[in-house]
């Protein structure tokens, strides 16, 4: 009885017809990949944000909302907050593009290294604005 045979991972020097990959190829999809979750997340958050502001509006318009509630929770305020994650995920979706070229050249080159200091700008935004969200629109 023979022994059954394990699919092997082409190796860089063999010479197969019509499987050789370009260079650094999977290091490019995984570029891709993150640039796609990064504009995802741009796209979740101008939707959210625009959410947040039309009802926001909304609310203060149909007069749906009772006095007590209105006293505690700030809906321009909360209008404003929508508008700013607009404004952020618009942000998030160029600095994406830039990004994903950047790293994309960097691979090309062979001196890609990750940029620890945008993450950790990214970061550091992210819990200021929200920060000063939740101040905004909960004073009390």
């Amino acid at each position: 009885m023979r022994p059954m045979e394990v699919p092997r991972n082409p190796q860089p020097g063999d010479s197969q017809a019509g499987s050789a990959a370009p260079p650094h190829l999977s290091n490019h999809l995984a570029n891709e990949r993150t640039y796609l979750a990064y504009l995802r997340t741009a796209i979740s958050l101008i939707s959210f944000g625009i959410t947040v502001n039309r009802f926001s509006i909304y609310l203060i318009q149909s007069n749906r909302i009772s006095e007590r509630a209105e006293e505690h929770f700030n809906l321009i305020g909360l209008s404003r907050v929508g508008f700013g994650m607009v404004i952020f995920g618009l942000a998030l979706m160029i600095w994406a593009g830039y990004h994903f070229s950047s790293v994309s050249r960097g691979i090309d080159r062979g001196d890609y290294r990750p940029n620890t200091r945008a993450a950790w700008i990214i970061t550091v935004g992210v819990l200021v604005v929200g920060g000063i969200s939740l101040i905004w629109l909960f004073p009390h």
